[in-house]
């Protein structure tokens, strides 16, 4: 379940951000009704959505939830009754949504910026905000406490030109960020002859010889000047970076990317998907790969697209689903 409060078998899947206020989110592994989370008022599941679900008029719905305040059966819809009562419940148990709050959930690198923190992949169609999603979260890292700042080393074919990258080469953060640009310009006005030359040299040479606890960003590799060579690069450290503290982020633009992706689903922690842009796939993965019942995929994607641009799929258990105002426990 859910919850706000810690305890020594609880496990912290996320913030809860409101201005300056940082509140962790935890999961717990039994469900406790005094660790339960609570509405102000109950009457807020009570919309038109709500009511086709459950196929309630407005009046049997008012009715109910009027019994579910008073904790009075309604006799009359009992049936309805406690499908509803049981829905909220359960909703209350595994369901964190701050939708009509100015909050935001956020995932954060682990606090020790000399450890390995974990390896995520960003899958999404062009435009959907994979590397806007990567740099805010680098940035969070960046700009927050100077003893939990880590080195990142932002390896991109369009590092010369992305605009939301830019952010990151501001003369404060160079301490921190280092970035190289892998394109095909790049190789020609490189002092390499070959590909094979230019990524042994300004890209193995420098993930490998990373800082314990840096942070490689990988982005665009399949446009890249030596694109075999950094897939191979990138299934390798996902299995063993770890060992030498280094992390990746990799960006890739379909959930199923081959021999780009096979690796990844047995070693990252977090998967980031963009239901506003790829409903269809991102529904597919929930159901054949999560084993999620098809029509609630549907609806979650639905709900999360409603709430956020962003969906984080937690592969480590707890395994969970979190977007910037929605939490889901699966």
């Amino acid at each position: 379940m859910l919850t706000l409060t810690q305890k020594d078998n609880t496990i912290q899947i996320a913030k809860l951000v409101e201005g300056r206020k940082v509140t962790p989110v935890y999961w717990h592994p039994t469900q406790t009704d005094t660790l339960m989370n609570s509405v102000h008022d109950i009457g807020t599941f009570n919309d038109a959505y709500f009511r086709d679900r459950f196929e309630l008029s407005e009046n049997q719905a008012t009715e109910i939830f009027q019994g579910l305040a008073a904790e009075n059966v309604v006799e009359k819809n009992q049936s309805k009754y406690f499908k509803v009562k049981r829905h909220i419940k359960n909703n209350l148990m595994t369901t964190m949504n701050i939708a009509d709050t100015s909050g935001e959930f956020v995932v954060d690198f682990e606090p020790d910026p000399k450890k390995y923190t974990h390896h995520t992949l960003i899958a999404g169609g062009t435009a959907s905000g994979k590397t806007y999603f990567a740099v805010d979260m680098i940035l969070r890292n960046l700009n927050g406490p100077k003893e939990s700042r880590r080195h990142f080393l932002i390896i991109s074919s369009e590092w010369n030109e992305d605009s939301t990258l830019k952010p990151l080469k501001k003369e404060k953060y160079q301490q921190f960020v280092h970035g190289i640009d892998i394109s095909e310009n790049s190789l020609k006005e490189s002092q390499w002859n070959t590909k094979e030359e230019f990524f042994a040299n300004e890209v193995k040479l420098r993930v490998e010889h990373a800082p314990d606890g840096a942070v490689c960003l990988l982005d665009d590799a399949m446009d890249s000047c030596c694109a075999d060579s950094l897939r191979r690069l990138i299934n390798r450290g996902l299995r063993v970076f770890r060992h030498q503290a280094i992390s990746l982020m990799v960006i890739i633009h379909s959930i199923r990317s081959g021999a780009w992706s096979q690796q990844a689903y047995n070693s990252i922690r977090y998967l980031v998907l963009f239901p506003r842009s790829q409903k269809g796939k991102i529904t597919n993965y929930l159901n054949q790969d999560i084993g999620m019942p098809l029509k609630e995929a549907r609806e979650t994607v639905r709900e999360f697209s409603q709430s956020g641009r962003s969906m984080i799929v937690r592969i480590h258990a707890p395994e969970c689903l979190i977007g910037p105002k929605l939490i889901k426990i699966l």
